[in-house]
């Protein structure tokens, strides 16, 4: 009987090493895993990063072109009334030099 449980607490004895091997290897794994996962979000970070600075670019030129738009707009109106005075002087003048 006490042969028998020598050899079962041996046999225990293997198998907890063997558990515990086990153990020490996904440890590492997981290690691995961790390491490797922390450098995909680096990259997919890095990415993203570039990918906003892109998109802040692209809102700050439609930002520009609106203004550019609007001072546009404004020469125009500016134009039509310097025109319009011109023209008003013009026939102005016109009127004032050829008495009827």
């Amino acid at each position: 009987m006490e042969n028998q449980l020598t050899e079962m607490m041996v046999k225990v004895m293997d198998k907890l090493s063997s558990i515990e091997s086990e153990m020490t290897s996904m440890k590492s794994e997981m290690a691995g895993l961790k390491t490797e996962m922390n450098t995909r979000f680096d990259a997919v970070d890095t990415r993203l990063d570039a990918v906003e600075s892109k998109l802040t670019g692209v809102g700050q030129h439609f930002e520009e072109l609106s203004k550019n738009i609007q001072v546009k707009d404004n020469l125009t109106k500016e134009l039509k009334y310097i025109t319009h005075k011109v023209n008003a002087l013009d026939r102005e003048l016109f009127m004032r030099t050829n008495p009827q």
